[in-house]
């Protein structure tokens, strides 16, 4: 699909592809490295409308990939949620404090929720906040896509 409108305060873009092309509200939307972009927010007869993930209405479960594991530690599935905060920032929640997650662990999508298939990039952990009160921490990501830039994206069915 080619990109022809971008809503900077909604946080959406509007692609070439509709409902004649066989396009399903939320399907995934991502790049031509499968970076996830978004989800079909509405499809019309000439153009559907893309909800990018860092709206502010766009949560969904991801699971963190370590970058490095240490020897001998034992690493067992990592998830979280991953909330849309607006402009262009993410943030990664829900991930109990006990699990060491690092700046540079790869974030992708989970099968849980079934909001995107499983395996999708989301973006590396740029910045992880914890506190000794709160039992989860969060963590800021990098997007992966420059909103700008974005020209051709692929929709999966």
């Amino acid at each position: 699909a080619n990109v022809f409108g971008k809503d900077i305060t909604n946080d959406e873009i509007i692609i070439d592809k509709c409902s004649k092309d066989g396009i399903a509200k939320n399907s995934s939307v991502i790049t031509q490295q499968k970076v996830l972009v978004g989800k079909i927010e509405e499809v019309y007869d000439d153009f559907s409308k893309v909800t990018l993930i860092y709206n502010k209405n766009m949560n969904f479960n991801v699971q963190i990939l370590r970058k490095e594991k240490l020897e001998g530690e034992q690493i067992g599935e990592i998830y979280g949620v991953i909330n849309g905060k607006g402009k262009g920032q993410v943030q990664l929640d829900m991930v109990p404090k006990e699990q060491e997650i690092k700046e540079g662990d790869m974030v992708i999508t989970s099968n849980l929720g079934g909001l995107f298939p499983q395996g999708l990039l989301v973006g590396p952990v740029r910045e992880v906040m914890k506190s000794d009160v709160a039992p989860f921490q969060k963590a800021r990501l990098s997007i992966l896509f420059d909103f700008r830039e974005v020209q051709t994206l692929f929709i999966i069915k």
